[in-house]
């Protein structure tokens, strides 16, 4: 592999690294721009809030006074409620980002709708698996997991999944759909100031879905082996099957013009529970990237994955009673990017995050054009951001509003008679 050459200017890593940014932090998340790939900061624990700045009644309205303690008795009182509702919305983790975030981290990013006791997931960020048990979600109880796009802050916890629990998983006869992206297809071009030609694993450089798991598999085949041949333990192959979602017939794309051409949703997998579609939403340079419908008979839920603002998301998301999306705050992008005025580097950093991620003004008017019920906002980007930016989503937004925290749960529909 040849060698690659980052020419980050000292004042960028500078105004990287005041804060709660470390300079080995800074370092990398300069790297990581020059990279073409989305870094989120260090952040301490996230915040749930419900209803308006101005204070309107929005479902719940809370002040902006209100102690930690007070937003957290609010959670835990929504997610008891919801233990009501056949079907729920379970937050597994609500950071965003491929990082530690200190002692009150939210886990990694991942969801869950649970319907009737079986659970339908979305992405496995950093402590997913914990995170499932800790919902009270069985092994066995996991039907689907559908995965936004593979960037590693959303997959990195598949394996727990995989392998853990298999004799539980053979009491309860379980059958595990795994869905997500198949393979780009070509590289993705080389960044400004980047020289060389790096490329990783050149056998397959694009992975999907289906080449993820297999290689998860070949990279613990020792560990499985001696499970099984020596030890008696099921063969966790059994219980799971990995799947390249196809893209609709006559959808031409080209992933290094544009990632996320207009379309309409389209189906993806169903049970006699629930009804899965997709549509592509535009995340930098990732593709496929997907946006998730879930249609129940007590109500839908969507989920935005990473994305800048999307038609294809709206159009998915319309007359959802749930919309979990993804946000970044603008003013923790100006802080890392540095003072102005800005030079041409700096102007590409802010671009290189702001275009691949959602403001909160941004994602209040997305899902006021979707005609949703509720707005969640998750991948919180950074999750130790003052809760009066996040609740600016409010502004554009007319119904409720929901700052998602660790897990959380949330009705769908309505209660249980």
């Amino acid at each position: 592999m040849k060698s690659m050459s980052l020419a980050a200017p000292d004042e960028m890593v500078a105004a990287c690294g005041k804060k709660r940014f470390s300079p080995l932090y800074a370092a990398l998340l300069v790297g990581a721009f020059l990279a073409g790939a989305v870094f989120a900061a260090p952040h301490a624990a996230a915040t749930t809030q419900e209803g308006a700045k101005s204070g309107k009644e929005s479902g719940t309205s809370v002040a902006l006074s209100q102690t930690a303690d007070q937003v957290s008795q609010q959670s835990a009182a929504l997610s008891k409620a919801a233990q009501g509702y056949r079907s729920r919305l379970v937050l597994l983790g609500t950071a965003g980002g491929p990082t530690w975030y200190g002692e009150h981290s939210p886990h990694g990013i991942s969801s869950a709708v649970v319907v009737d006791g079986h659970a339908y997931i979305v992405d496995l960020g950093s402590g997913a698996y914990r995170q499932i048990r800790a919902a009270g979600i069985k092994p066995g109880a996991e039907r689907a997991v559908f995965f936004t796009h593979l960037h590693s802050d959303h997959v990195i916890d598949t394996a727990s999944l995989l392998m853990y629990d298999p004799s539980a998983r053979k009491r309860a006869k379980a059958s595990l759909q795994v869905f997500g992206p198949g393979r780009r297809s070509v590289l993705p071009p080389l960044s400004k100031g980047l020289v060389g030609n790096p490329v990783i694993h050149p056998e397959n450089p694009s992975a999907g879905t289906r080449d993820f798991v297999e290689s998860l598999m070949a990279g613990l085949a020792a560990d499985q082996n001696i499970r099984v041949r020596n030890e008696g333990v099921p063969d966790v192959r059994d219980f799971f099957q990995a799947h390249d979602i196809k893209l609709p017939d006559g959808v031409a794309i080209d992933p290094n013009v544009d990632t996320a051409p207009p379309m309409e949703p389209f189906f993806v997998w169903q049970d006699e529970r629930v009804k899965v579609s997709a549509t592509l939403v535009p995340h930098g340079k990732v593709f496929p990237n997907f946006a998730y419908r879930f249609d129940t008979a007590d109500g839908s839920v969507v989920f935005s994955g990473d994305t800048a603002v999307s038609e294809n998301l709206i159009r998915l998301a319309k007359g959802a009673d749930i919309l979990v999306h993804e946000v970044i705050d603008p003013a923790w992008v100006s802080e890392i990017v540095g003072p102005k005025p800005w030079d041409a580097r700096q102007v590409a950093l802010s671009r290189q995050l702001l275009d691949a991620h959602t403001t909160p003004e941004e994602v209040g008017s997305v899902a006021q054009r979707a005609g949703v019920k509720t707005l969640v906002l998750s991948h919180l980007v950074p999750g130790d951001t003052p809760r009066e930016r996040w609740l600016k989503a409010q502004e554009n937004f007319s119904g409720k509003l929901i700052i998602g925290q660790d897990l959380q749960q949330i009705g769908v529909g309505k209660p249980r008679p």
